[in-house]
């Protein structure tokens, strides 16, 4: 098994000649070497829209038994060793929003030494002139400075913008306020979700079921509103203090590679990084000098030739996943030859949806069934459309 510092692409440092064998300590040593190296120009495609989920106090192993997590997972990229910093919670989240913990060490809300003004992801956007929110289940009111609000499960210490005083902190919203803003065609540039201690599954009582139930009632609209260069991440901020702070996270989007899994050594800081180099902002902290991800994206699913934008496009499938019949809108500027189909990730078609002449708004429906009749098996597949010279993709996830 590759070291957390080295083997093929490793994140952590880069150092192949590094040798560090304890899971548990390895991301400390990670963040200290990470000051050593130089940043590096990234191949991450840039993005329009990126939304990051944070779950809860779940390792790998536990997260991936939840169905919807799976397909996510299925139909996705995920890293088979992505280690969390540290425990507890709250030095995770400021990793993750600001490539560093900020010398935080505790739960303690609110932390000694703030306001905090370093640089974070949500200033970093403001300067570059990019949209941030956060989207927090229970938050008592924009901008709230509470560290806790009993009656709706809010907990501050999930909320790491809540404490620097270098971004606007108008931006800090209420859960509700995310479908608002996808009905209005306002999505943000980038968007942090913080589920409230429930839905997250961090309180007693709400487990992996519980998480993933929510994780189903609300990643389809999250998915489909980041358009076809946008990504939405799930993660989570540490295990259950018993996987050596090996946790799950996942990419899902149209320009990731589906059911990839990659097998580098890969951190919160590696996700900053990411993040900030799609949507072309600052690198803070951490990220300045960390990795970026770049061995999880594939080809651009909407593979039109230059200039062809405006004659043909393919909407994604809905709804997707889907456990029967699902549907996409093929529309046609001007009459052409299509051959319209589904087709296995191995390339093999399972089902032809539409072929000849088409011309204006053509529906391309599947009912889940190969040109036999029989129901395909779950799985990833690709609806794939022939436009006169034109070709077009879109990811559809089966569930049975």
């Amino acid at each position: 098994m590759p070291t957390p510092l080295d083997g093929p692409g490793g994140r952590g440092v880069g150092f192949a000649a590094v040798r560090y064998r304890s899971l548990a300590l390895a991301p400390a040593l990670a963040a200290a070497c990470l000051a050593l190296t130089a940043p590096t120009a990234s191949a991450v495609p840039p993005l329009d829209h990126v939304i990051v989920i944070v779950m809860e106090n779940k390792s790998y192993t536990q997260a991936m038994t939840g169905p919807y997590t799976a397909s996510l997972v299925a139909a996705g990229a995920s890293f088979q060793y992505f280690f969390a910093y540290t425990h507890p919670s709250q030095p995770n989240y400021l990793m993750l929003w600001s490539g560093g913990t900020q010398g935080i060490t505790t739960d303690v809300c609110p932390p000694a030494g703030i306001p905090f003004d370093t640089e974070n992801l949500g200033h970093a956007c403001e300067v570059a002139g990019k949209t941030w929110r956060t989207y927090a289940e229970g938050l008592p009111a924009p901008g709230s400075d509470v560290c806790t609000n009993p009656a709706t499960y809010y907990l501050r210490k999930h909320c790491p913008w809540t404490y620097f005083s270098n971004l606007d902190h108008n931006n800090e919203r209420e859960y509700a306020d995310l479908a608002a803003d996808i009905a209005n065609d306002a999505l943000p540039n980038l968007a942090f979700v913080i589920p409230d201690s429930h839905d997250d599954s961090h309180d007693t009582g709400y487990d992996v079921t519980w998480g993933d139930n929510w994780l189903a009632a609300n990643v389809p609209a999250m998915l489909d509103a980041v358009g076809p260069r946008g990504v939405v991440i799930v993660t989570w901020d540490e295990d259950d203090g018993h996987s050596g702070n090996r946790i799950l996270t996942v990419f899902d989007g149209p320009l990731v590679q589906a059911g990839y899994v990659s097998t580098d050594f890969t951190y919160h800081w590696n996700v900053v990084r990411t993040i900030a180099d799609a949507l072309g902002i600052e690198r803070p902290g951490l990220a300045s000098s960390a990795a970026p991800i770049e061995d999880i994206w594939g080809l651009d699913p909407l593979r039109v030739t230059p200039g062809a934008r405006g004659h043909v496009s393919l909407s994604a499938p809905a709804p997707n996943p889907s456990a029967g019949t699902l549907s996409a809108r093929l529309t046609l500027a001007r009459p052409m030859g299509v051959d319209a189909g589904v087709f296995d990730l191995a390339g093999r078609r399972v089902r032809t949806l539409a072929r000849g002449l088409r011309s204006g708004a053509v529906e391309l429906r599947w009912d889940g069934r190969d040109e036999a009749g029989t129901e395909a098996s779950a799985g990833v597949y690709m609806i794939r459309v022939q436009a006169g010279v034109e070709t077009l993709e879109r990811k559809a996830v089966v569930l049975r």
